[in-house]
């Protein structure tokens, strides 16, 4: 998808980010500004595809490279990730590799294995309407989480779409944002939906257009979708985030779900600072509409207080952070950790500095990342998210 400059009318490495363990081993902001964020610099994709190990075990495949492909696609027996399948970029139940298909994941017998693989950015588990999955879709028989999509009223709809900035009218007040569909949008096909909610000290046009200390647009998390996911950035009224602005958000969602074609079981929010508070609001109060929410440099400063559904939930957070001290975001991730009845206990995974609880609730993990830096969106922000929110 090409990036959308629109003028304001006012105003790496690519892994798996420790999901794939999780799927084969466990079935404010800105009030004030603060100083410029710095930016780090994230790795790159990968180059060599992992062919799905050694035939019939699905076994573990790191350095890429195009041999051991069996008849069938090197597809352990069971289309599964087996003891070992998961690979360093990719599933590791059809050959999946972080850059594309192995010559033996094809749609017809590999794939991400809806029990247990998981998918970070790329393969060919195909999504659900069988139109393929290079992008990590919603994946064959329903994706590593399970669950089938969920098409809303709006598929199928012979109503135009286009990108581009619109307006909707909340509460007598009309509120903005801007809408950016896949490029080969088809309103047959039952989408992922992701909103991006911007800092106080930014807007949604910062949030679209991917600018500085941002790697890309919507957090570096657009140009790895590859086509496989409808993208929104909503523009704060002039006083930035509250709680009033779930209704804003319920209204967009309405819209949405009426005039495209919305997978209704894949609909995530991602924010930094102040609009990583929003996500962190809209888990609370939403969580049995948004699948997850990836928070950025966030707390639950509009507080965490109505609902009890979980939510699936990723974080980063700069040790640096004096605008939002890290000990806020901390207390953000406990919070989710006990709605999703997690344990104690931890593991390392992927990126660097990230943990993720064990015996949480299944299919609703809760990972925290922390990195050397100040207050500003992780430098593997786009890998991050993007192998979180592409696993369901």
């Amino acid at each position: 998808m090409g990036r959308l400059a629109i003028p304001r009318s006012s105003a790496q490495r690519l892994i798996v980010t420790g999901f794939t363990a999780f799927a084969c081993a466990l079935g404010a902001c800105g009030s004030s500004g603060g100083h410029p964020p710095q930016t780090g610099s994230g790795g790159g994709p990968p180059t060599g595809t992992s062919s799905g190990g050694s035939p019939g075990s699905g076994g573990r495949a790191d350095s890429g490279g195009s041999g051991g492909v069996t008849a069938s696609g090197g597809v352990a027996a069971t289309g599964g990730s087996g003891d070992g399948g998961a690979m360093t970029a990719g599933a590791g139940s059809g050959g999946s590799s972080g850059s594309g298909a192995s010559q033996g994941g094809s749609h017809a017998s590999g794939g991400d294995a809806g029990s247990s693989g998981v998918h970070a950015a790329g393969g060919a588990g195909g999504d659900v309407t069988g139109s393929g999955g290079a992008s990590g879709g919603v994946m064959g028989g329903g994706g590593a989480s399970g669950m089938p999509a969920l098409p809303s009223a709006g598929c199928n709809s012979t109503t135009a779409q286009a990108s581009g900035r619109f307006n909707i009218t909340v509460s007598g007040t009309s509120r903005e944002y801007i809408l950016k569909l896949p490029d080969h949008y088809d309103p047959s096909h039952p989408y992922r939906l992701m909103f991006g909610w911007h800092g106080r000290m930014y807007d949604d046009n910062w949030v679209a257009d991917g600018g500085a200390p941002l790697t890309g647009p919507f957090f570096g998390v657009e140009g790895m979708a590859n086509d496989s996911t409808i993208f929104v950035a909503p523009q704060a009224a002039a006083q930035g985030w509250a709680n009033s602005d779930l209704a804003f958000a319920d209204a967009m969602l309405a819209k949405f779900e009426s005039d495209l074609c919305i997978d209704k079981n894949r609909i995530f929010s991602a924010g930094f600072s102040a609009g990583a508070m929003m996500t962190v609001t809209l888990g609370c109060a939403r969580g049995d509409v948004f699948r997850g929410i990836a928070v950025m440099s966030g707390s639950t400063q509009l507080g965490c207080t109505s609902g009890t559904h979980p939510v699936a939930y990723w974080a980063s957070h700069g040790t640096m952070d004096t605008t939002v001290p890290i000990a806020n975001g901390q207390a953000a991730r406990d919070e989710f950790a006990k709605r999703n009845h997690c344990g104690t206990q931890t593991m390392a995974v992927d990126p660097m500095g990230c943990t993720m609880f064990l015996g949480c609730d299944a299919g609703y993990p809760v990972t925290f990342c922390t990195f050397d830096g100040v207050h500003e969106p992780a430098p593997f922000a786009g890998v991050g998210i993007w192998g979180f929110i592409s696993q369901f």
